[in-house]
């Protein structure tokens, strides 16, 4: 099963781009969760709504997506970063938070099966 996700898809200000990272990297995770409850017993994981961020509230997206990451972590013996943590309207500390995201993401994909 191959990835849609891609990794470092948009930069910074790129409106349009982070639309389509939004899409691809949601996708993703509703994928991580479909492997685990495939399993035998299934892990069962709640989704969050990181599709969009709604009314350009960053801070409940980011909240909501280190809540997933958060659940996902343990079961993929993966550690990182307080994904909640960071300014992305910071134009350095938005590159350095993908960057830190993006190696979680690699890991994962390895873990599940989904690189």
């Amino acid at each position: 099963m191959s990835t849609e996700f891609a990794f470092n898809q948009f930069q910074f200000g790129d409106a349009a781009g982070s639309g389509i990272w939004l899409i691809g990297h949601y996708r993703q995770h509703l994928r991580y969760n479909g492997v685990l409850a495939a399993r035998s017993p299934p892990v069962l994981i709640p989704s969050f709504s990181i599709l969009t961020i709604e009314g350009g509230n960053k801070r409940a997206w980011l909240d909501a997506h280190a809540s997933w990451h958060n659940l996902l972590r343990p079961i993929a013996n993966v550690t990182g970063i307080d994904l909640a943590v960071v300014d992305l309207d910071d134009e350095r500390e938005f590159y350095s938070w993908i960057d830190a995201h993006n190696l979680e993401h690699q890991i994962m994909d390895a873990v599940f099966g989904v690189a």
